[in-house]
């Protein structure tokens, strides 16, 4: 059974409020932006981050908020608990029409997570996880594949990371790509997919929530040489993400060090 906790509940149903109206946006001919950093930002993406800024914040008034889509706070560094949250992860996913699109949202104390949901609104597939207390799809637990060799795995890249020396020899018997950073990583929690890699930049609101949940379901994350991944710090972004099961996360740490090492 997941966990019962009011702030667990709470979270649930801010999250599946806001898939219900990034639902009425899906599919649609809506308003986009273009950010100062050349990525997309859609009405839905605001719609969303209003939604969870006012479910969320009321729980606790000394909680701190970072979301891609408001304004940085200042004070966060000083608060004890922090929302981070990305409204719509994969919005070119969204925007394209495509299913792989998820909301997410994480609350950390000193700079790990302690509860987390990632939200496919399309699948109606809700992850969640709660510190020390399991890993959930749909309320049920959920635990990474045993998957052991790097040649039987599947894995969730871009074509990129396949065509690069250290995913060639051996080379994992699947790749895939889904646009949302979360949700490759909460696919490996439910053993649906073994590891994603990204070896360019990710912010906070990327990771945050799908780390907690992948930790929950027996598996690690971390930097390209793994390294852990610290939240709510003065630098928000990370270089690198490698999320797998236990099994292998050694395995490819010990290709994707030696890969960045080379460039």
């Amino acid at each position: 059974m997941p966990p019962t906790s009011e702030l667990f509940e709470q979270l649930k149903h801010s999250v599946l409020k806001a898939g219900l109206c990034a639902m009425e946006h899906f599919g649609k001919d809506i308003s986009i932006e273009t950010k100062q950093d050349g990525s997309k930002v859609s009405a839905a993406d605001f719609a969303v981050n209003k939604i969870l800024h006012d479910e969320l914040t009321p729980l606790n008034k000394d909680y701190a908020w970072l979301s891609e889509e408001s304004p940085i706070e200042q004070n966060r560094l000083d608060a004890s608990h922090i929302w981070i949250i990305d409204p719509i992860d994969g919005t070119n996913g969204f925007l394209s029409h495509k299913p792989d699109w998820t909301i997410v949202a994480a609350l950390i104390k000193e700079n790990s997570p302690v509860l987390a949901a990632v939200y496919n609104p399309v699948k109606q597939e809700l992850y969640m996880a709660e510190k020390s207390k399991g890993a959930f799809l749909n309320d049920h637990p959920i635990k990474v594949s045993n998957t052991r060799k790097l040649e039987n795995a599947h894995i969730i890249s871009s074509k990129g990371h396949f065509n690069r020396s250290f995913l060639t020899e051996p080379k994992p018997a699947n790749r895939s790509w889904k646009h949302s950073m979360a949700y490759r990583i909460a696919l490996i929690a439910s053993g649906t997919a073994d590891a994603t890699i990204s070896l360019t930049p990710k912010n906070d609101w990327d990771i945050a929530g799908a780390h907690l949940i992948i930790e929950e379901a027996g598996g690690n994350i971390g930097t390209h040489k793994g390294e852990p991944l610290l939240y709510n710090k003065q630098e928000i972004r990370h270089r690198s993400v490698v999320a797998t099961t236990n099994h292998l996360y050694k395995p490819i740490i010990k290709k994707t060090s030696a890969a960045i090492s080379e460039t």
